[in-house]
């Protein structure tokens, strides 16, 4: 009984949560979620760096070295499925669009590299 309820409290424990970022910064990451975590590192696809700013939502998983940010939720309501956007808390953004169109800051490149305005 004891043993059942140690591993099956250790396993829940490992377990990834989400999580608010409450520090963010050049050098700095913490989380709270269930536990709270400081000095965190993120970990993002190659070639993407961010600074994720403070409130947002990360996936937080333990790893041998203590805990890990997975990224911020995306937010796709701009979006179709299969569209890919970049963007800054500023309002800075790039979207790739379907169509093969490009549009950065509501200038509109098209899939010829016309550059043309409006979305």
């Amino acid at each position: 009984m004891w043993l059942s309820k140690t591993i099956g409290k250790s396993i829940a424990d490992n377990r990834a949560q989400k999580g608010s970022i409450t520090i963010s910064g050049s050098a700095d990451l913490e989380a709270q979620y269930t536990a709270g975590a400081k000095n965190m590192e993120s970990y993002t696809p190659y070639g993407y760096t961010s600074a994720a700013p403070i409130g947002e939502e990360v996936v937080v998983i333990p790893s041998s070295d203590g805990e890990i940010a997975l990224g911020t939720r995306c937010k796709t309501s701009e979006l179709q499925s299969g569209e890919v956007m970049i963007s800054s808390l500023g309002g800075a953004k790039i979207i790739l669009k379907n169509d093969g169109t490009v549009v950065i800051n509501s200038t509109v490149i098209g899939r010829e590299g016309v550059i043309g305005n409006g979305v």
